[in-house]
């Protein structure tokens, strides 16, 4: 068996003694050589998952209506909240 790299060394507790150390390399270097990969088919596929979209070069189609859409039952939330607050309203005490 080679000798261990530095880079193993620095994954080990510093305590260790000599002969510990000596006696966890051949298991680090079988423990990196038997490590699996993945099949080519699926490092393609996730490859192109992970790879970011095209970036929108147009707004969608009624983006105000969208925005007032969700922004709209926000708004009366927060009116029902301050309504609340200020012991007025449906829920208040």
């Amino acid at each position: 068996m080679s000798e261990p790299p530095d880079s193993f060394a620095a994954d080990l507790e510093p305590q260790l003694s000599a002969a510990e150390r000596a006696e966890l390399w051949p298991l680090a270097q079988r423990l990196h050589d038997e490590r699996p990969s993945p099949a080519p088919a699926f490092a393609a596929e996730l490859r192109a998952a992970l790879r970011p979209a095209p970036a929108a070069t147009e707004r969608p189609r009624a983006l105000w209506a969208r925005v007032a859409a969700l922004a709209l039952p926000g708004v009366a939330l927060l009116a029902l909240v301050a309504a609340g607050v200020g012991h007025a309203g449906p829920f208040a005490p």
